[in-house]
C-alpha cells in the first residue's frame, strides 16, 4: 500500500543519514561562507544566532533530526536508479524532502511562504533563527552527491566499500570518510585557510549573477549538479567509469588511491561551492531592511545548545524603537521649556501650541499688548 511504502522510504533515509557531510564537513562550508558574508548579513547572522556565526550552527540541523526524526526527511532527495537527466521531485510526501524545505525556510526567511508548506507535528515551532540554522545546513547537504542517491541502495548506503582496510559504505565515504582522511593525512592543509571564497571566485560571482536573475530556482539548478555529480563520479569507478551497484554477500569494491584522490577533489570543490552559495543566499535575505524584523532565539530545546532562549515572538521592528525614543526627548525638551518659562515670568505660562508648529506664550503676549 501506499503508506507501507512511504514507511519503507523513511526507514531507509533514517539509516542512510549519520550526519549529512560529517560536522567538520558542515564548519569547512560555514568558514568558506564566512569569508563571503557582507556587512549587514553578517550583523544579522550574529544577532539571530545571539553572537555564534555560520560554523557554530553549521551542523545543528542534525541535532533536531535526533530529536524529531520526521526532519531527517528534509534532508534527502530520493532518485529513481541511474535517471539522471532531471532531478525527480515525485517522492516528497508533506513537502518533507530536501528541495522543498529548501524552498520552506527560504520562504520562511524572504517573508515568502507561499514558495513551500510544511506542517509541523507535535505543536512544534521553528523561529526565525531556527529557519536560518535550517537553511545553512540544507544549503550544504544539497551539495554532498549521495543526498539525491538512489531509492535502489539506500543512497548508497548498500554499496560496500573497503578503504585502506576497512570496510564502509558509499554513503559514508562521501559523507565523512573522505573529510575524516583529508583532516588525517594533511591536517596542515585543513587548517591551512584553504575555505575562503577565493578559491571558487570566478563560480560565487557567476552563481550571484544567476541567483540575481532566476531567485530561488538555482536550489534545483544546483541540485542537478549534484545529481550529475552522483551520477557520472559518485556512483561509478572514477578509473573504469564502471557503475558501482549492491554487491552479493561478501563483495566490496576496493578503493584505491587513484580513486581516493579522484573523489577528494571533487568533495573539496562542492565544499567551497555550497559555501560560497550559501552566503550567496543568506546576503540576498539579510540585506533586505524587513530582515531587522526576524525574530531571534529557538523553538528547540536541544541537547548543548541550552544557552539558547526559547522563544518564539519577534521583537518590535526598529522603527518603533526609534519612535519611543524621539517621543523621550522631546517630552524632556518641552518640560525644560516650560520650567525655564515659569521661573522667568514668576507664574505658570499658558504656552499654546500654534498652527505653524510653533510654541506661542499667552503671557508674553500680554505683555506686548500693554
Amino acid at each position: 500500500s501506499g503508506s507501507s511504502c512511504f514507511a519503507m522510504r523513511l526507514a531507509a533515509v533514517l539509516l542512510a543519514v549519520a550526519a549529512a557531510w560529517d560536522q567538520d564537513g558542515h564548519e569547512a562550508i560555514g568558514m568558506t561562507t564566512m569569508s563571503a558574508l557582507q556587512a549587514k548579513a553578517l550583523a544579522q547572522v550574529k544577532r539571530l544566532l545571539g553572537g555564534k556565526d555560520v560554523v557554530d550552527v553549521a551542523a545543528w540541523a542534525h541535532k533536531v533530526n535526533k530529536k524529531y526524526p520526521w526532519t531527517t526527511a528534509l534532508h534527502f532527495q530520493e532518485q529513481k536508479d541511474w535517471q539522471c537527466d532531471t532531478v525527480d521531485k515525485s517522492v516528497c510526501p508533506d513537502n518533507r524532502c530536501l528541495t522543498s524545505a529548501l524552498r520552506h525556510f527560504y520562504g520562511k526567511l524572504a517573508h515568502k511562504p507561499e514558495l513551500s508548506t510544511i506542517e509541523y507535528p507535535d505543536g512544534l515551532q521553528f523561529t526565525d533563527a531556527d529557519s536560518l540554522k535550517f537553511l545553512i545546513n540544507l544549503i550544504g547537504d544539497l551539495h554532498q552527491p549521495m543526498h539525491l542517491g538512489f531509492e535502489g541502495d539506500s543512497y548508497g548506503r548498500n554499496i560496500s566499500l573497503s578503504f585502506r582496510t576497512a570496510s564502509t559504505s558509499l554513503f559514508d565515504m562521501w559523507d565523512k570518510d573522505i573529510t575524516q582522511s583529508v583532516m588525517k593525512d594533511n591536517a596542515g592543509f585543513w587548517w591551512s585557510g584553504w575555505t575562503h571564497i577565493h578559491r571558487v571566485k570566478g563560480e560565487y560571482e557567476r552563481d550571484k549573477e544567476l541567483w540575481d536573475k532566476n531567485g530561488v530556482a538555482m536550489f534545483d539548478t544546483w541540485a542537478q549538479e549534484s545529481l550529475t555529480l552522483a551520477c557520472d563520479t559518485a556512483y561509478r569507478n572514477p578509473v573504469t567509469k564502471d557503475k558501482l551497484s549492491p554487491q552479493q554477500a561478501g563483495s566490496k569494491f576496493d578503493v584505491s588511491t587513484q580513486t581516493f584522490e579522484a573523489w577528494k577533489t571533487q568533495m573539496l570543490n562542492k565544499i567551497l561551492l555550497a559555501g560560497a552559495r550559501t552566503a550567496i543566499v543568506l546576503n540576498d535575505i539579510l540585506k533586505q531592511r524587513e530582515a531587522t524584523t526576524l525574530g531571534q532565539g529557538t523553538g528547540v530545546k536541544i541537547e548543548g545548545e541550552e544557552d539558547e532562549k526559547i522563544i518564539k515572538r519577534a521583537p518590535p521592528p526598529h522603527w518603533m524603537n526609534a519612535f519611543g525614543t524621539n517621543m523621550c526627548i522631546m517630552a524632556v525638551v518641552v518640560g525644560l521649556f516650560l520650567f525655564v518659562m515659569k521661573k522667568q515670568s514668576g507664574g505658570a505660562p499658558k504656552v499654546t501650541l500654534k498652527a505653524d508648529g510653533t510654541f506661542s506664550d499667552a503671557n508674553k503676549d500680554a505683555h506686548k499688548r500693554i
